[in-house]
């Protein structure tokens, strides 16, 4: 799916960040060599609250513009370990 498929099916996301952000958001990337090649514009994540249900969240991956994974956790401030994965 493209982005533009996405909002016309769930609207628009609650937030937008770049998936370097994300990644800095869920893993602790320091020290362990681990980067992210991907070119600074051409990957980001979606967030949609309440989604697929109340009390829980869905972030939607995109790379190169196109649904890249989808990761669905309930609400908490922890990460989405043990979270529903899928390809679109």
């Amino acid at each position: 799916m493209t982005r533009s498929q996405v909002k016309r099916l769930l609207g628009n996301p609650a937030q937008s960040i770049t998936d370097r952000d994300y990644m800095s958001l869920y893993t602790s990337t320091s020290g362990r060599g681990f980067r992210l090649w991907r070119r600074r514009g051409r990957s980001e994540a979606w967030l949609y609250v309440g989604t697929p249900r109340t009390g829980w969240a869905t972030w939607i991956h995109f790379s190169r513009g196109r649904v890249d994974k989808v990761t669905a956790a309930p609400l908490s401030t922890d990460p989405p370990e043990g979270s529903s994965e899928g390809t679109g």
